[in-house]
């Protein structure tokens, strides 16, 4: 918590939600681009950054449903390039209180290193 005068103001949560079925690069290149492209610029210092993870575009196509039915403000990051073919890969949720955002996302784990589409030698 931070505050703002006499006001203490809830920390800002801002949440990436990444399919967990891409391979390692990609992963990483869409999460840069969900944090960047919903992020308003500047964030107060004590802005918490999490990683959720779904297992496919169907799941996160599912995620996407339920946030714009709740008008909750996001930007959807779909990849046009081969072999993706405008594939959505990943959403990222402007930053908001914790509590504001909960409900659509409790469901979801945290993206594990072991849980994405790149698999190390030794799990084969």
């Amino acid at each position: 918590m931070r505050s703002c005068g006499d006001a203490v103001l809830e920390s800002l949560y801002h949440y990436v939600v990444v399919r967990d079925d891409l391979p390692l690069g990609t992963l990483a290149a869409m999460i840069v681009h969900a944090a960047g492209e919903s992020s308003p610029g500047s964030l107060p210092p004590d802005t918490h950054a999490v990683v959720l993870a779904v297992h496919d575009e169907e799941a996160l196509l599912a995620v996407e449903a339920r946030l714009q039915g709740a008008s909750v403000p996001h930007v959807a990051v779909r990849e046009p390039d081969a072999p993706w073919g405008g594939a959505l890969m990943a959403i990222g949720l402007q930053p908001a209180p914790r509590a504001a955002l909960r409900m659509y996302l409790s469901s979801l784990p945290l993206l594990k290193g072991e849980s994405h589409g790149h698999r190390s030698a030794k799990a084969a």
